[in-house]
Order: structure tokens, then C-alpha cells, then sequence
């Protein structure tokens, strides 16, 4: 996979829609820069479920004003950050009176994107995974099928008041998309200025969007599950791209109950020679049971992310297709929550550790956090550099999933990098910088460092699409 420069307008299949285009330049003003920051403490959460879909619920320091979050950030008050970034994960975990974690209620991509359906009118039904399409628009190398079957088989979730924005202002829409990047080029509008919301204001803290990542594993026998412990010889084969088939540590999982939690046995993991492992209860995880529907279901695009784990650790096509099947179990492993109580959104990211107590990663969990929430460690991106905002220099802040991220490479464009092209890996990539490239129109990608929203290399003839690649990426 290598970066490239991107055209958003051929990253998704083509459709055939009938939309009436004639809207006045004050109606395309208005969605773009008709919002008002809200830095007032007493931030409000609507309660209301919105078509089966909860909002997450106020939660200690969830929700804060931004005006509170950019103290911590002028600061780099890593600690009340790093709270705040739990809190986040123990509310979108509240359960719902249908007895599923907050977030599963949201909504998929399909419903948003692809769907006729209001989203008034919808039938929830478990998602699967597909990050690619979400977050890492730059290795994107096909379209992205606008089928039925994704319905059952897209695990990008929208919260509703997100879902809802993007929906009613026609965001989802290629045709509208183009008129307010055309609107721009009109006006000769400034590359800072050439943007859209997807709030009423210009910070929302009942706006989330959500990217989780699951591995199948069989049901019936146990399997040898890798665990994320650090980028060393010891821990891994590739240091470049250490993805979970590389990673040398693991635990077993046994969902036939033969084998009890607290013992150990041997095994092989990932080519290893085989030795004592730790057993683990399934439970430690957020799991379920696949069934024949979901297996029938599961869309091409899902099996081909390179995101998802399946037979042997591995992320190719095969090896995860071959592991979904009815009775098979899924496992959340991993999951990106980006909320916009800032207008540079926070972004935190979660994967599961044997190591709950880790010093850096785990050690400061909340113990209201109950199991198996409480098994996912946690690292977070609220700025770009340290110092925080700094123009020219700075030291880029590295945050990453080592699930997500873990299997990116490419190379920056000579217009960018000024020289000849500079080669990055997703080991040394930021969450808001990336996010920050996300625009309607030809597009870099760029993994870390201060990006600059009145760049005129960067912005001069697209339109932003406030930090969301699934904008630019899936519009029909």
C-alpha cells in the first residue's frame, strides 16, 4: 500500500441519483460557516434515543466544553486528557435497555451512505468492521460496493446526532459535495475558509464516530490469540509493520470452557515454536457468536480491509473470510472513538492487553470501568505537536492503534515534502493529522506533524470535510 494523491470523486462506486441541485450560495454558506463555538461549562446531552439509537450518556467529565479541553491542551495536561479519554469509553459502554453497549445502537455506514431507507425508518442489525473506509482513505485501492449486504457487514458507527447531520444536509451526496466545493472556487474562497461542518455548531458533544476491529476465531476449539506488547525484537518479527501475525506473545482462548482461565497450555503462536500460554476467559472480551445470516452477509469489502484477524492471526482475504462461520465467535480487539467536543475532535483509541495495569497504557482505568471494557488499554491524540500547535518544528505526537495502523506505509508527494518523496509508516502516525487531510477533492495523506488548515498546497482546491474521511470516501 502507498500513498498516493487521491481523488475523492473516484473512491466510490458510481450511482445514479435524481437530486434537484439549484441552491442559493447563502444556503451552501450557511452549512459551511453559519456556527458558533460553544465553550459554556454546562454542556447539554439530549437523553432521547433517536430511531433506536442512544446518545452516550453524561459521564464525569464527559461531556466537557471545549474551552475546558483546550486548557488541558495549551497545558498538555496529559493526566485530565487521558481521564477524560475513559470516561468517553465507559459511556459509549453504558448498557442500553436492549442490553447491548451504547455504540452498537449507532449507526452504519450503509444506513448513512448507501441506503434508501430514512433514518427514521431503519432494522438495526450487527455490523461488522471495515476501518479502511473510514479512517485511511490514502490505501483505498477499489470502490467501495454500495451493497445491501454491507448492511450486516459495515462496523463504522455514527452516533445519532452525527448520523443525522451528514444525512439531512445531503452530505452523503456527490452532487452536493461538488456544489459547495465549486461555491469555493467561484469565490476564489481562502484554503482556510474552504470547509463544511457536521454539527450545528461548530463543536458537538453528542457527535462521535466509531471504528472497531474484531478477529474470528473458531468455536469450537482453542485458539492462540497475540497480544500487542511494544515494538521490539522480542515482541515482534517486523518492526516496520508489526501487525498481529508478526507479534510474538499471546494468550489462548477457549470458548469450550475445556481449557480454564488461569491455567496455561501449549501452543504455537503466530510460527513460534510452541510453549506454555496463558489461558484467558472469552469473556475478558467483547464477543458474540456469529450466525449463518451474519456469515451469509459478510460484504467482500469487509474481508478485503486488511484490518479484521482471522485464521493464523492473519488479515488477508482468505484467512478471514475462512473464519467467518456460523458458530464461530467474533472479538472486539480494537476500536478508534473520535468525538467533536472540540472542533479538531478528540481522538482515542482502545485494543485489548493481556496487561491491564500497563504503566503507560492502563494503569490509570477508572474501576467504575467494569469487565470487558476493563481489559482495553487506551492512548490518545488531542494535538498535533508538542508544543501543542506549533507552526514550524515541533515534535510530531505519535499515536496509533496497533491494530489500525500497524499495516500502513506510503510515501508523501513531492509537493508536499518539498524534496524527493519522504516514506512513512503507521507506527509514526497521529489520528488529528491524518483526519485533518480529509477533504472533497484531490487529497494527500499525511500520517503526523502540524497540518496547517490554510495550507494553499494542501487546501486551495477542496473542501474539508471536518476531519471525516467517510464524507469524501463513500458519498453516492
Amino acid at each position: 500500500m502507498t500513498g498516493h494523491t487521491i481523488s475523492a470523486q473516484t473512491n466510490t462506486n458510481l450511482m445514479k441519483i435524481s437530486f434537484l441541485i439549484t441552491v442559493t450560495f447563502f444556503t451552501i454558506a450557511c452549512l459551511v460557516s453559519c456556527s458558533k463555538n460553544n465553550n459554556v461549562d454546562n454542556v447539554v446531552i439530549s437523553s432521547a434515543a433517536f430511531s433506536g439509537a442512544y446518545p452516550a450518556p453524561p459521564l464525569r467529565t464527559y461531556p466537557s466544553s471545549s474551552q475546558k479541553i483546550y486548557s488541558w491542551i495549551n497545558t498538555m495536561d496529559n493526566t485530565q486528557m487521558r481521564a477524560h479519554a475513559w470516561d468517553i469509553w465507559e459511556s459509549i459502554n453504558t448498557t442500553t435497555p436492549d442490553s447491548i453497549p451504547v455504540w452498537e445502537s449507532w449507526f452504519s455506514g450503509f444506513e448513512i451512505f448507501a441506503d434508501t431507507t430514512p433514518l427514521e425508518v431503519r432494522v438495526r442489525t450487527k455490523d461488522f468492521a471495515f476501518p479502511s473506509q473510514f479512517f485511511h482513505a490514502s490505501v483505498i485501492k477499489k470502490s467501495i460496493p454500495n451493497s445491501p449486504n454491507e448492511k450486516a457487514t459495515s462496523f463504522n458507527r455514527y452516533s445519532p446526532s452525527l448520523a443525522k447531520f451528514i444525512y439531512n444536509h445531503d452530505l452523503y451526496k456527490k452532487s452536493k459535495l461538488n456544489q459547495i466545493n465549486d461555491s469555493f472556487n467561484i469565490a476564489k474562497t481562502n484554503p482556510a475558509a474552504r470547509l463544511l461542518t457536521t454539527s450545528i455548531d461548530t463543536v458537538d458533544a453528542a457527535s462521535f464516530a466509531l471504528k472497531p476491529v474484531f478477529q474470528f476465531i473458531s468455536g469450537d476449539m482453542p485458539t492462540a490469540i497475540p497480544y500487542w506488547a511494544g515494538i521490539t525484537v522480542w515482541s515482534t518479527t517486523n518492526l516496520i509493520n508489526p501487525t498481529p501475525g508478526t507479534w510474538r506473545q499471546c494468550v489462548i482462548v477457549d470458548p469450550t470452557g475445556t481449557l480454564k482461565p488461569g491455567t496455561t497450555a501449549k501452543m504455537s503462536c503466530n510460527a513460534e515454536a510452541a510453549q506454555e500460554w496463558p489461558v484467558v476467559s472469552l469473556d475478558q472480551f467483547y464477543h458474540f457468536k456469529i450466525t449463518q445470516a451474519i456469515a451469509d452477509s459478510f460484504s467482500v469489502f469487509a474481508a478485503t480491509s486488511g484490518d479484521e484477524v482471522g485464521h493464523h492471526n492473519a488479515s488477508d482475504t482468505t484467512s478471514v473470510v475462512d473464519m467467518v462461520k456460523a458458530s464461530n465467535i467474533a472479538m472486539l480487539m480494537a476500536m478508534h472513538v473520535t468525538g467533536k467536543e472540540i472542533n479538531n475532535w478528540t481522538w482515542q483509541t482502545f485494543w485489548w492487553s493481556f496487561n491491564n495495569q500497563d504503566p503507560i497504557y492502563g494503569h490509570d482505568r477508572p474501576a467504575t470501568l467494569k469487565s470487558p471494557w476493563n481489559h482495553y488499554n487506551m492512548n490518545m491524540a488531542y494535538y498535533m505537536v508538542s508544543p501543542p500547535g506549533t507552526r514550524q518544528g515541533g515534535e510530531p505526537v505519535v499515536t496509533f492503534n496497533p491494530y489500525l495502523e500497524t499495516n500502513l506505509f506510503g510515501a508523501l508527494l513531492k509537493d508536499v515534502s518539498a524534496r524527493d518523496s519522504i516514506h512513512w509508516y503507521g507506527v509514526f502516525s497521529n489520528c488529528m493529522s491524518c483526519h485533518r487531510m480529509a477533504a472533497w477533492g484531490p487529497s494527500n495523506y499525511i500520517p503526523n506533524g502540524n497540518i496547517d488548515p490554510a495550507d494553499s498546497i494542501l487546501f486551495s482546491k477542496n473542501t474539508k470535510t471536518d476531519f471525516l474521511w467517510s464524507i469524501p470516501v463513500r458519498a453516492r
